[in-house]
């Protein structure tokens, strides 16, 4: 039983290792690592050669999975792009069970030591990231010298029973196969499936013909983890289903050959831990070989299966700005500037819809809300770096001052998607989950307020393309009567609170942060009226001349 403990503790020392680095490589790289990999989507080659330095420098296959499926669901890639990035990654990844199988059990409390001293008292950046990775590894190694030294002490492997379930493991290799697929998908990680076996296989215990359907399980289970994290959206879901299906072939490829396979493995030179890892590491080189010259074949076969939605699928991203040269700011700005009304069309539609499914119960509806999202952040990013552009450049008659009113808008409009995504969406689901139902009443003051939001977006899209001062006037004397009209809302429900209303007792904490979330809404759009409205004297005899009414 105390074996059986230490052995679990090790496990769980290794998937501590990969949370931490996980997490340190986020601190140290950031979304760096998402930008180098999608400047290089258009050539297959290329994309495959930095899938590999990706992953070698973040060797975290969950890590992997997430941001190829975050880079496809927001349009930067799409899956057969994606996928060379993926073919490369897959071997990149390898690179973290090659390192334990070179036994540096013994630098395990080195590591631990310097990226203690770095990640304690360095201060936020990139060289408390290093510390964290540094963690990450010695807790990696430490977990490995704890495993092998387990089975050494205990002396499994020359124990009469390990040894006749071991022959008995060796005649189900689907089996094997079946269980390792399962624990990598379940703990999120195949350097610890692999890391258990590399463990066990040290002492010279373990036949090839156990360690292959377990190496074979593993990369399929890191296939699976992928796809279940892409399966919400259809273009991620084809790149899951492509590098699932591209591993598969090998894996039945090995299987049907497992007798010759094991021969083979069993003469590679070397430790048995290292066999084991060049094992892993030749399993994903040979679904490189097979995957990059099928790419477009695969490609086409996973959009005939997973079919686009009735909009055609395509790929999103900005219809008005470029990466081209810039000659003309007057042309520029006025690119950003369509383009920024573009991304408000979209939060305009995310309002609508989430409210439809508040009033509709339409959970469905109230998660697709989530997609739009990821289109305004990606609409964000590209116009911003577009917008920083025209503000390095040298360009003649460059008006920074409309730059960055330009970026404001975009802030506030990015802030209010975020206000629908995350919270408003959340209150509708929250609804739908509790079956709970608004009084006539509060339904028509929410519904009167909303449509009072809307209206006032409209207003401040027009105030930031034309920037006509009238507007601006009316906008900010909107956001003032909004403000007094948000306070006699909540005065209501608390009379109706008062008064006993069972209804109102049900859903008021849903009903107040809708009111809540609202306004923070309109506050964001407002904002662009005082971007036009320069002059705080003005403005404040605006706000006086609103207080009066």
């Amino acid at each position: 039983m105390i074996v059986l403990l230490q052995i679990a503790g090790g496990v769980a020392l290794l998937l501590l290792g990969v949370r931490y680095l996980r997490k340190g490589l986020d601190r140290l790289f950031g979304q760096r690592l998402g930008a180098w990999m999608r400047r290089v989507g258009s050539n297959p080659g290329l994309a495959f050669v930095s899938g590999i330095l990706v992953s070698v420098v973040a060797p975290s296959s969950t890590t992997m999975s997430i941001l190829a499926v975050q880079t496809v669901q927001s349009g930067y890639m799409n899956a057969r792009q994606m996928l060379a990035v993926m073919l490369g990654a897959n071997i990149g990844l390898t690179i973290l069970v090659q390192l334990v199988a070179l036994r540096l059990d013994a630098y395990g409390p080195a590591f631990i030591a310097v990226g203690y001293v770095l990640f304690q008292y360095a201060g936020p950046g990139r060289t408390r990231g290093v510390g964290q990775v540094l963690l990450s590894l010695g807790f990696f190694f430490l977990a490995m010298w704890v495993i092998r030294l387990t089975i050494q002490d205990a002396q499994i492997t020359q124990n009469q029973d390990f040894r006749e379930l071991m022959q008995i493991a060796e005649k189900y290799p689907l089996g094997l196969a079946a269980a390792a697929l399962a624990m990598t998908t379940l703990l999120q990680s195949s350097t610890a499936t692999i890391g258990l076996v590399i463990g066990m296989g040290a002492i010279d215990s373990v036949s090839m013909r156990i360690v292959i359907p377990v190496v074979v399980g593993a990369n399929l289970g890191l296939g699976v983890t992928a796809l279940i994290v892409g399966w919400r959206q259809v273009e991620s879901r084809r790149l899951g289903m492509a590098n699932l299906a591209l591993k598969g072939v090998v894996a039945a490829a090995c299987l049907a050959l497992l007798s010759s396979t094991a021969r083979a493995a069993a003469a590679l030179p070397g430790p048995e831990s290292m066999r084991i890892a060049n094992l892993h590491t030749g399993f994903n080189v040979l679904t490189a070989i097979i995957g990059m010259p099928l790419l477009g074949f695969v490609s086409r076969l996973m959009e005939r299966i997973w079919r686009a939605p009735a909009d055609g699928g395509r790929v999103f991203g900005p219809k008005f700005i470029h990466s081209g040269t810039i000659d003309s700011f007057a042309l520029a700005s006025g690119q950003s500037l369509r383009e920024i009304l573009h991304m408000s069309e979209i939060v305009r539609s995310m309002l609508h819809d989430v409210w439809t499914a508040l009033k509709t119960n339409d959970d469905r509806l109230a998660r697709h809300v989530s997609q739009r999202d990821n289109q305004v952040d990606l609409l964000d990013g590209q116009i911003k770096r577009f917008l920083t552009r025209l503000m390095r450049e040298d360009i003649e008659h460059a008006d920074a001052a409309e730059q960055i009113r330009q970026l404001q808008y975009l802030t506030e409009l990015e802030t209010a998607g975020d206000i629908i995504d995350k919270n408003i969406s959340e209150l509708v689901l929250k609804k739908i989950r509790l079956r709970a139902q608004f009084t006539p009443e509060g339904e028509r003051e929410l519904d009167e307020f909303y449509q009072k939001i809307a209206e006032n977006q409209m207003i401040a899209d027009t105030v930031f393309s034309t920037r006509d001062r009238r507007l601006a006037e009316q906008l900010v004397r909107h956001k003032e009567f909004l403000t007094n009209f948000e306070r006699e809302l909540r005065d209501r429900h608390f009379a109706r609170l008062n008064a006993g209303r069972t209804q109102s007792q049900d859903t008021s904490a849903i009903h107040l942060d809708l009111i809540t979330h609202l306004k923070r809404i309109n506050s964001c759009l407002s904002h662009v009226a005082y971007g036009v409205l320069q002059n705080e004297k003005h403005v404040k005899e605006v706000r006086d001349e609103a207080a009066g009414e």
